[in-house]
């Protein structure tokens, strides 16, 4: 997850997160990267707006609270694959 200072939506979403980590029972791995301390690796996905998701490595949601079954739904096919 991809997040700045003062973000109003990234706290929503990091929340969104964690329950849904512990919904699915998985090996799952969050990982918060602040683009203000570390842009180049922000860059490297093509994260122009906060709040952002990447799963393995492709982003999925950017400048947006993704709703929750969609969120869900992104994790599961990455699950699968």
């Amino acid at each position: 997850m991809f997040t700045s200072p003062g973000c109003a939506n990234c706290p929503a979403v990091k929340k969104m997160l964690k329950e849904l980590s512990d919904e699915l029972v998985s090996d799952i791995t969050i990982e918060e990267v602040d683009i203000t301390v570390d842009p180049t690796r922000a860059a490297q996905y093509g994260v122009m707006s906060v709040p952002a998701v990447a799963i393995n490595g492709i982003l999925k949601f950017a400048g947006v609270v993704p709703k929750r079954e969609e969120l869900k739904k992104a994790i599961a096919e990455e699950l699968e694959s």
